[in-house]
């Protein structure tokens, strides 16, 4: 049985994975802890006790976290979570469960969710991008996950869309994620907003820029052409960066539907190159919004024998 764990800046979900499927589920505080390791003493509990209750024996772990990597098995300093420092929780995890265990940004797991168990099963070139508080990817090129030398290539949100453009979170200007993001959408709609004075004001996530698309808004509107606009070229770019054969788009901003798809579709095919034309499909992750994350996860775990890595 498959561990999978998904790490979040307030919850982490723990799931027992088999054969696709998360058939038990529990969750734990991420924070409140007096450290590191008093946390990952919580998780392998918890663990513990999700198996006893399933009469379940795991054999493997799979951890997805923000600023994981996966070469070294560390979380490196994530912003968003309790603590500031290095902690090496693939090789916390693995003491105290006693099984091998492996750490991945969660972007990648995702991609590898989506190619072991969604919309990506059988396609060995598959680009995945998460759109919602952030934009994250992950690329699989030949059947193997991009990780570069760092163990921290390819983050497709960070590419510069517009030089000189809205400030990013990464310390960077004109990033996707400024644009296509939860923050880049509402920022969007309100300099939409700004220009059409009729136009309602102040939504305060994706769901309701949607609802008032779905009603005429002209700035909800708006905000959406703009950013299937911004978000073709950069899917654009990196087709040309891989050659993906599908790209799947995941996350809450991917659950709007044509709304998103519709104009999204034209305007990537019309950004896309010429040799490319009719060998890149487009679609949405086919992964149960709920267990998405931990099938993520433990595709990690269950896939650690073929995914690089470093002693």
């Amino acid at each position: 049985m498959i561990l999978g764990i998904d790490i979040g800046g307030t919850t982490s979900k723990l799931g027992l994975v088999q054969e696709g499927r998360v058939i038990a589920r529990a969750r734990i505080h991420t924070t409140g802890h007096a450290d590191d390791r008093a946390f990952a003493d919580a998780l392998a509990n918890e663990a513990r006790q999700l198996a006893v209750a399933q009469g379940a024996t795991i054999t493997a772990i799979g951890i997805g976290a923000p600023n994981a990597n996966q070469l070294t098995g560390i979380i490196e300093m994530a912003p968003n979570l309790p603590w500031k420092h290095d902690v090496p929780l693939a090789r916390m995890m693995s003491d105290r469960l006693g099984v091998p265990a492996t750490l991945g940004n969660d972007a990648n797991a995702a991609a590898l969710g989506e190619w072991r168990y969604g919309a990506g099963q059988g396609i060995d070139d598959l680009l995945v991008v998460t759109l919602g508080t952030g934009v994250g990817s992950g690329f699989i090129v030949n059947g193997r996950l991009v990780l570069g030398s760092a163990g921290n290539a390819g983050e497709l949100g960070h590419m510069i869309l517009l030089p000189g453009g809205r400030a990013c979170t990464c310390g960077r200007n004109g990033c996707l994620e400024a644009y296509v993001s939860i923050r880049g959408m509402i920022a969007t709609y309100h300099e939409a907003a700004s220009d059409m004075p009729q136009a309602a004001s102040s939504p305060t996530d994706v769901k309701s820029i949607a609802d008032r698309a779905n009603t005429g808004d002209t700035a909800a509107i708006a905000c959406f052409q703009r950013t299937t606009e911004w978000l073709a070229i950069g899917l654009a770019n990196a087709v040309c960066a891989t050659g993906p054969k599908r790209i799947v788009l995941f996350g809450g901003i991917a659950r709007n539907g044509e709304l998103l798809m519709a104009p999204l579709r034209e305007r990537f095919h019309a950004t896309l190159l010429n040799i490319y034309q009719g060998r890149v499909d487009l679609t949405v992750s086919a992964l149960p919004d709920d267990d998405a994350a931990l099938l993520g996860a433990a595709a990690l775990g269950e896939l650690a024998a073929y995914l690089p890595q470093r002693s």
